[in-house]
């Protein structure tokens, strides 16, 4: 972080976001670098997709090698995939036959859904129970929450979600076992005109029915979020509320209450905003684990789909979109850092 601490004074912060803005094109020219030449190590490189459509045309071939140019030198394939993604024309999926801006499109809004329940879900809960733990430290309740954070933080994803698969799914029969929506009730997949049109006269049995659906899979997301994220705000209180601005807040007689959330807080929230910082991309590219599981149409899903059977295109896409949305949202983070803390300029 590039700032400068000065009491009491906090300039804006255009000019530190444009400076911080501007940095970002080397960073990420040099993420395209790695990520293509990356690619080209895996066993076959792109032209390793076409061992997956044995069905496909030799001409049609041709057609997608001329216009990826893989039949050119690696800088020339380079500056072709670089200005393809700079201007907006992520080229076609191999074997979707439509392009990857639309196919990313089309199952995006499920993972926005799910994964902003499960991170909605999890700070609600990770944070409060953090801060709890640090100032009841070495209580019942501060046991319990580190006994859950060693367990929950260590607890496999994948197992996670089978248990609550075989237990709410499977014995109890409370939850469903897979999907969005019940296609049964919709009669329509999940987004499509017919599924708005259902849902525009059907608005509340279809939000009842998508909680049905999100109520596992969020979960089986947010425990390791909330064992992970209460950990981390109640070390991060235990170092503020020891600081000396806190015992002079204290000793002037301000109420526990001003003291804990305007004093202690906000500069205990300055690492959790980094760690949140690092967690937010993950609301765009999804769970790769948990979609498969529950067989969640989303991106997490879409790229081990991708992965499996090589699409090219797609996978360059989903791996370029993550990588901008890393810088982006560390951007925010430096940004946020001044609204969290008043101490902090970016003169």
């Amino acid at each position: 972080m590039t700032g400068t601490l000065r009491p009491g004074y906090n300039p804006p912060v255009v000019g530190y976001a444009v400076r911080r803005f501007l940095q970002l094109i080397p960073t990420l020219f040099l993420i395209t670098v790695l990520l293509f030449f990356g690619m080209q190590l895996v066993p076959g490189g792109p032209m390793q997709a076409f061992a997956f459509n044995i069905h496909e045309s030799q001409a049609a071939r041709d057609a997608i090698i001329h216009r990826w140019g893989l039949d050119q030198p690696l800088g020339i394939q380079y500056l072709k995939w670089l200005t393809s993604m700079m201007t907006g024309d992520w080229q076609t999926s191999f074997f979707r036959n439509r392009p990857v801006r639309t196919v990313i499109g089309s199952v995006l809004p499920a993972t926005l859904l799910l994964m902003t329940t499960a991170f909605i879900i999890q700070e609600l809960i990770a944070l409060p129970a953090g801060i709890l733990a640090a100032l009841r430290r070495y209580s019942l309740f501060d046991q319990v929450v580190t006994l859950f954070s060693y367990v929950g933080y260590s607890m496999p994803t994948f197992w996670l979600g089978l248990m609550l698969l075989l237990i709410f799914a499977v014995e109890f029969r409370i939850a469903p076992v897979a999907g969005v929506i019940d296609i049964r009730l919709t009669g329509a997949p999940f987004l499509t005109p017919e599924y708005n049109t259902w849902f525009s006269h059907n608005v509340l049995v279809g939000i009842v029915d998508v909680a049905h659906h999100i109520i596992l899979p969020a979960i089986t997301i947010a425990i390791v979020g909330i064992a992970g994220d209460s950990r981390f705000m109640r070390s991060s209180m235990l170092d503020t509320i020891h600081q000396d601005y806190v015992r002079t807040a204290r000793a002037k007689g301000l109420p526990e209450r001003s003291v804990v959330l305007k004093h202690a807080l906000r500069n205990a929230l300055l690492p959790v905003i980094t760690n949140v910082a690092f967690q937010l991309p993950a609301l765009f590219s999804g769970a790769v684990v948990t979609e498969s599981i529950f067989s969640w149409p989303g991106m997490g899903q879409l790229f081990f789909e991708s992965l499996t059977q090589f699409d090219y295109p797609l996978l360059m896409g989903i791996l370029f979109v993550s990588a901008c949305l890393v810088l982006v949202f560390n951007l925010l983070a430096d940004l946020a850092y001044a609204i969290a803390d008043p101490r902090i300029s970016y003169a």
